[in-house]
Protein backbone atom coordinates (compact mmCIF):
# COMPACT_ATOMS: atom_id res chain seq x y z
CA UNK A 1 0.00 0.00 0.00
CA UNK A 2 2.96 2.43 0.64
CA UNK A 3 4.76 1.48 -2.44
CA UNK A 4 1.05 2.58 -4.52
CA UNK A 5 1.15 5.48 -2.74
CA UNK A 6 4.27 6.82 -3.29
CA UNK A 7 4.54 5.90 -7.17
CA UNK A 8 0.91 8.06 -7.11
CA UNK A 9 2.50 10.74 -5.14
CA UNK A 10 5.83 10.84 -7.80
CA UNK A 11 3.57 10.47 -10.78
CA UNK A 12 1.44 13.31 -9.33
CA UNK A 13 4.41 15.40 -8.93
CA UNK A 14 5.89 14.69 -11.84
CA UNK A 15 2.67 16.09 -13.53
CA UNK A 16 2.81 19.20 -11.69
CA UNK A 17 6.24 19.92 -12.74
CA UNK A 18 5.30 19.34 -16.12
CA UNK A 19 2.42 21.99 -15.74
CA UNK A 20 4.22 24.62 -14.41
CA UNK A 21 7.02 24.08 -17.15
CA UNK A 22 4.75 24.06 -19.90
CA UNK A 23 1.45 25.99 -18.42
CA UNK A 24 -2.30 25.18 -19.38
CA UNK A 25 -2.69 25.64 -22.90
CA UNK A 26 1.07 26.45 -23.79
CA UNK A 27 3.18 29.39 -23.05
CA UNK A 28 1.94 32.65 -23.36
CA UNK A 29 5.00 34.28 -22.63
CA UNK A 30 6.70 37.79 -23.49
CA UNK A 31 9.64 36.53 -26.18
CA UNK A 32 12.10 39.53 -26.74
CA UNK A 33 13.22 39.81 -30.99
CA UNK A 34 15.04 42.44 -32.82
CA UNK A 35 12.11 44.41 -34.61
CA UNK A 36 12.99 45.34 -37.86
CA UNK A 37 10.85 48.19 -39.70
CA UNK A 38 11.56 48.73 -43.22
CA UNK A 39 9.75 51.61 -45.94
CA UNK A 40 9.05 49.51 -49.04
CA UNK A 41 9.72 51.34 -52.43
CA UNK A 42 6.00 51.16 -53.16
CA UNK A 43 5.70 54.23 -50.64
CA UNK A 44 8.00 55.93 -52.72
CA UNK A 45 5.79 59.27 -54.82
CA UNK A 46 5.07 58.09 -57.97
CA UNK A 47 5.36 61.30 -59.85
CA UNK A 48 8.83 62.09 -58.16
CA UNK A 49 10.18 59.10 -56.48
CA UNK A 50 10.72 60.43 -53.15
CA UNK A 51 10.34 58.72 -50.09
CA UNK A 52 7.61 61.08 -47.95
CA UNK A 53 7.79 61.05 -43.96
CA UNK A 54 6.79 57.91 -42.72
CA UNK A 55 6.28 57.80 -39.24
CA UNK A 56 5.75 54.25 -37.26
CA UNK A 57 4.84 53.71 -33.38
CA UNK A 58 5.47 50.09 -31.51
CA UNK A 59 3.21 50.45 -28.87
CA UNK A 60 3.56 47.57 -26.56
CA UNK A 61 0.05 46.26 -25.71
CA UNK A 62 -1.75 43.84 -23.50
CA UNK A 63 -4.05 41.09 -24.14
CA UNK A 64 -6.43 43.00 -22.26
CA UNK A 65 -6.38 46.55 -24.44
CA UNK A 66 -5.97 44.54 -27.49
CA UNK A 67 -9.62 45.62 -28.05
CA UNK A 68 -9.23 49.68 -27.32
CA UNK A 69 -6.14 50.27 -29.59
CA UNK A 70 -7.89 47.58 -32.42
CA UNK A 71 -10.76 50.26 -32.26
CA UNK A 72 -7.93 53.55 -32.50
CA UNK A 73 -8.37 54.90 -35.81
CA UNK A 74 -4.89 55.76 -37.65
CA UNK A 75 -5.76 59.22 -38.55
CA UNK A 76 -7.08 59.98 -35.04
CA UNK A 77 -3.89 58.45 -33.90
CA UNK A 78 -1.56 60.98 -35.53
CA UNK A 79 -3.71 63.82 -35.71
CA UNK A 80 -1.36 65.30 -33.22
CA UNK A 81 -4.08 66.11 -30.45
CA UNK A 82 -4.93 62.19 -29.18
CA UNK A 83 -4.65 61.85 -25.84
CA UNK A 84 -4.46 58.12 -26.29
CA UNK A 85 -1.03 58.14 -28.21
CA UNK A 86 0.01 60.77 -25.37
CA UNK A 87 -0.38 58.50 -22.54
CA UNK A 88 1.26 55.19 -24.53
CA UNK A 89 4.33 57.27 -24.94
CA UNK A 90 6.28 55.63 -22.17
CA UNK A 91 5.38 52.52 -23.79
CA UNK A 92 6.18 53.58 -27.45
CA UNK A 93 8.65 53.20 -29.79
CA UNK A 94 8.97 55.71 -33.03
CA UNK A 95 10.60 55.31 -36.14
CA UNK A 96 10.56 57.82 -38.80
CA UNK A 97 11.39 57.15 -42.40
CA UNK A 98 12.24 60.28 -44.50
CA UNK A 99 14.17 60.45 -47.88
CA UNK A 100 17.30 61.47 -46.69
CA UNK A 101 16.56 58.41 -43.44
CA UNK A 102 15.39 55.68 -45.85
CA UNK A 103 16.93 52.84 -44.33
CA UNK A 104 15.97 49.83 -41.85
CA UNK A 105 15.26 50.96 -38.19
CA UNK A 106 15.54 48.33 -35.53
CA UNK A 107 14.63 47.91 -32.35
CA UNK A 108 16.82 45.32 -30.91
CA UNK A 109 16.10 42.84 -27.93
CA UNK A 110 17.83 44.20 -25.67
CA UNK A 111 16.30 48.08 -25.49
CA UNK A 112 15.31 49.12 -22.30
CA UNK A 113 11.51 49.28 -23.83
CA UNK A 114 11.33 45.78 -23.46
CA UNK A 115 11.29 46.19 -19.87
CA UNK A 116 8.54 48.58 -19.57
CA UNK A 117 6.44 46.34 -21.75
CA UNK A 118 7.25 43.02 -19.59
CA UNK A 119 6.53 44.56 -16.32
CA UNK A 120 3.16 45.94 -18.03
CA UNK A 121 2.22 42.09 -19.21
CA UNK A 122 2.64 43.19 -23.08
CA UNK A 123 1.38 39.98 -25.40
CA UNK A 124 0.98 42.01 -28.56
CA UNK A 125 2.69 44.96 -30.67
CA UNK A 126 0.59 47.24 -32.54
CA UNK A 127 2.38 48.75 -35.51
CA UNK A 128 0.35 52.15 -36.49
CA UNK A 129 1.66 53.98 -39.97
CA UNK A 130 1.56 57.07 -40.96
CA UNK A 131 2.41 58.15 -44.97
CA UNK A 132 0.81 60.47 -47.25
CA UNK A 133 1.21 57.66 -50.23
CA UNK A 134 -0.56 54.87 -48.21
CA UNK A 135 -3.83 53.67 -50.38
CA UNK A 136 -6.05 52.37 -47.89
CA UNK A 137 -9.05 50.55 -48.98
CA UNK A 138 -12.59 52.46 -47.69
CA UNK A 139 -15.05 50.17 -46.26
CA UNK A 140 -12.32 47.30 -46.00
CA UNK A 141 -9.97 46.58 -42.48
CA UNK A 142 -7.23 49.90 -42.25
CA UNK A 143 -3.98 47.98 -43.13
CA UNK A 144 -2.10 50.82 -42.11
CA UNK A 145 -2.15 49.17 -38.74
CA UNK A 146 -1.67 45.68 -37.78
CA UNK A 147 -1.41 43.68 -34.36
CA UNK A 148 1.87 41.31 -34.39
CA UNK A 149 1.80 38.65 -31.47
CA UNK A 150 4.71 38.81 -29.04
CA UNK A 151 4.91 35.77 -27.22
CA UNK A 152 7.31 33.07 -27.81
CA UNK A 153 4.51 30.56 -28.60
CA UNK A 154 3.30 32.25 -31.61
CA UNK A 155 6.95 32.18 -33.56
CA UNK A 156 9.08 29.35 -34.02
CA UNK A 157 11.80 28.58 -31.22
CA UNK A 158 14.98 30.01 -33.38
CA UNK A 159 13.13 33.49 -34.19
CA UNK A 160 15.30 36.51 -33.14
CA UNK A 161 14.20 38.80 -35.14
CA UNK A 162 10.11 40.41 -36.22
CA UNK A 163 10.17 41.92 -39.73
CA UNK A 164 7.92 44.75 -40.38
CA UNK A 165 7.80 45.95 -43.78
CA UNK A 166 5.92 49.59 -44.38
CA UNK A 167 4.23 49.15 -48.51
CA UNK A 168 1.92 51.60 -50.45
CA UNK A 169 -0.58 48.87 -49.20
CA UNK A 170 0.37 49.15 -45.43
CA UNK A 171 1.63 47.57 -42.72
CA UNK A 172 3.09 43.65 -43.65
CA UNK A 173 4.81 41.20 -40.75
CA UNK A 174 7.18 39.51 -42.87
CA UNK A 175 8.33 36.87 -40.76
CA UNK A 176 6.44 34.19 -40.71
CA UNK A 177 5.09 32.72 -37.42
CA UNK A 178 4.83 29.36 -35.88
CA UNK A 179 1.96 27.05 -38.03
CA UNK A 180 -0.79 26.42 -35.59
CA UNK A 181 -1.57 22.13 -35.28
Amino acid sequence: MNQTRGRVMMVVAAMAAVLTLVGCGGAKRLGRYDLVVTADPSLRDGGTGRLPLVEVDLIGVAESDLGNWGAQGVDQHFSGENAVRNDAKSYTHTVTFSQDDAGAKVLKAGDPIWQTWQKRGVTHLYVFGSARTFRNTPGGPDRRKMSIPLTTDKWESGTRQIDIVLKGSGVDCATAQKVMK
